[in-house]
Formats: C-alpha cells, sequence, structure tokens
C-alpha cells in the first residue's frame, strides 16, 4: 500500500514538473515571437581602420562575437576581463579568423571598483583616445552576495560597475570625433523595480529580480547619459535577445538548469546573431545622431514606461555617482 501511495506520489510530481517545463517553454516561446520574430542583422560595411575599440567580457560568447567583428573591420581591440588564459585563447582564435593582430588583453574585475580605477588609470594613461566602448560583461544567477565595496554583486557587474568605468574613460571617448557607448541590457529590465533606497541591490534576494533590476539601471542610465554627452558621442543600449552563452552557468538549482537547457534548444540564439545588435549600434551609420534609445534586432524598440520618469532617471544618476565615488 505504502509502495502504491509513494509510486502514485511520484508520478504526479513528474506530471507536475512536466507541466512546469511545457508552460515556462511555451512562455519563452511567446516572447520570443513576439519581440523577435526576425534576427536582426548588422548590414553595415562601415570600416574601423586606426579606431580603438573596449570589449568587456570580451572573451566570450556576445562579446567574443562583437570583438570579432570590429576585428574584422579593422579596429585596435582591447579585451577587458578577469580571466587572462580564457582572454588568450580568444586573441588567438579572433587574430586566426580576422586576420587583425591588434588585439590586447587588459584585466578588469567589474566587481571591484578598485579593479576598475586601476584600469581605467592604465588605459588613461596608453591610449590618446576610445572610439566604441561596448559595456558587453554581465552576470546573473549568483547567490545572494556584497562585494568589497558593499554592494550586491549582480548590480555591481551588470550595473555600477560599468557605469563607473565609463565615466572615468569619458575624456578618452569625447577625443573621438565619433565616439559610440554600447550597453548590453535585457528584455528582462521590463520586470525590474529599482529605487535610490535600495541601489546597492542589498535588499533584493531573488535572483532573477537582481538580474532584472541591474538592466533597468542600464537603461536608465542610458537616459541619463545621453544628456551629458557632446554630440559627437553616442550612446545607446539594447537586448541581445534570447542567446546562448553560460551567462545562467551558477544556478544553483538542478530542475533550473534542466529548464534553461530545454529553453535554450527551443529558443537561443547562438551568440554570433546575440552580437549583431552591439554591432550594429557599435558601427552603423543608422544610428547617426541617435542617442539614449533601446535597441531589439538592431532596430530601436520600446522601454519599460518606468524609464519615462525624468525624476527616477535623474534620482539613479546622481545615486550611482555617490555609490561609486
Amino acid at each position: 500500500m505504502l509502495v502504491e501511495l509513494l509510486t502514485s506520489l511520484f508520478n504526479i510530481i513528474i506530471i507536475l514538473a512536466a507541466l512546469y517545463v511545457i508552460t515556462t517553454s511555451s512562455i519563452f516561446v511567446y516572447i520570443k515571437l513576439k519581440f523577435e520574430p526576425v534576427k536582426g542583422v548588422c548590414k553595415s560595411n562601415v570600416r574601423l581602420d586606426g579606431k580603438v575599440a573596449l570589449v568587456t567580457g570580451g572573451n566570450q560568447g556576445i562579446g567574443l562575437e562583437t570583438a570579432r567583428d570590429l576585428a574584422s573591420r579593422g579596429a585596435k581591440i582591447i579585451i577587458a576581463c578577469r580571466d587572462g588564459k580564457k582572454s588568450a585563447d580568444a586573441i588567438a582564435d579572433i587574430i586566426k579568423t580576422t586576420g587583425n593582430n591588434n588585439i590586447e588583453y587588459k584585466y578588469l574585475d567589474l566587481s571591484s571598483f578598485r579593479s576598475v580605477r586601476s584600469f581605467a588609470d592604465d588605459f588613461n594613461q596608453t591610449y590618446d583616445r576610445l572610439d566604441i566602448l561596448i559595456n558587453n560583461a554581465g552576470c546573473a544567477g549568483l547567490k545572494h552576495k556584497a562585494s568589497e565595496d558593499g554592494i550586491d554583486l549582480v548590480m555591481q557587474v551588470n550595473y555600477l560597475g560599468p557605469f563607473l568605468l565609463t565615466n572615468l574613460l569619458l575624456d578618452k571617448i569625447k577625443a573621438s570625433p565619433a565616439g559610440r557607448i554600447v550597453i548590453v541590457s535585457s528584455l528582462l529590465h521590463l520586470f525590474g523595480r529599482v529605487t535610490t533606497s535600495n541601489l546597492n541591490g542589498l535588499q533584493t534576494k531573488h535572483y532573477m529580480r537582481k538580474y532584472a533590476n541591474s538592466k533597468l539601471c542600464d537603461i536608465l542610465w542610458t537616459r541619463a547619459l545621453a544628456k551629458r554627452l557632446p554630440k559627437n558621442v553616442l550612446v545607446n543600449s539594447l537586448h541581445p535577445g534570447v542567446v546562448k552563452t553560460d551567462i545562467f552557468k551558477r544556478l544553483d538549482r538542478y530542475s533550473l538548469k534542466w529548464l534553461m537547457f530545454l529553453i535554450e534548444v527551443l529558443n537561443f540564439k547562438t551568440p554570433k546573431e546575440g552580437a549583431q545588435t552591439s554591432i550594429y549600434l557599435a558601427v552603423s551609420e543608422e544610428v547617426d545622431n541617435i542617442s539614449g534609445k533601446y535597441f531589439m534586432e538592431c532596430k530601436e524598440a520600446e522601454y519599460s514606461k518606468v524609464a519615462d520618469s525624468e525624476d527616477l532617471v535623474e534620482d539613479i544618476w546622481n545615486k550611482s555617482v555617490m555609490l561609486t565615488s
């Protein structure tokens, strides 16, 4: 009797789990069909000879494919991230596939303001200008933990670290005849809710809410920064699409990993496909004089109505400056 009862309970659990997976994957299919019915492709043939491009997280995934494309156009590429070995492999790969030997690695840990300042000091002493800055590096699925700066790791890596880096490099970007700043956000910013009182992210516990909040901050930051830049510098943010990368590799729930694997098989883009909008915003003539906007599939898209609040945009900017000072 007990065995039969346990067997029945097990079967019920299996059925519920299957329904959960089917329902969740169906939601992702709906989102993909609604927001990504056609995969955008950057069609620009612009050359970047003599220009300097910095790509954070450029040693893997979307960042690697973005760096590869910019290198194929003749740009000097700086890959900024923590893993020197993986970066060396990425550089060898880029050189092999593009023939551009002008690729360099510099250590950068966005979870440490000290590291960001050290990187910026070195860059500012080495280069006369920066033509393209791709704020690509990001993380998700991390356990609730504060950085050495007292900031939630997800909020710091995805937002406040890049925010500080960009501000420290602004003089070099302004020195470019036509500078471009690209900020990789996410469609999940639509689920974000941020306040100045919790901008450090420490009061937010759920990993997906942390991620959504950090990506909403990227949208708010894009809008605030655009108002402060000279006409020769453009800044725009983007959703790269549902991309097959290892950003969710740290999910500590076995069932969630299997769910992400299933969704990946059904829906995810390749990193090369996911890099297209970043590349588009970095090089395309179609976005000349467009700044402070949000893009998907190489087209301007609507962002969260929350980001329409000018008061929130300014409040988050001012609090971000304070937290990174």
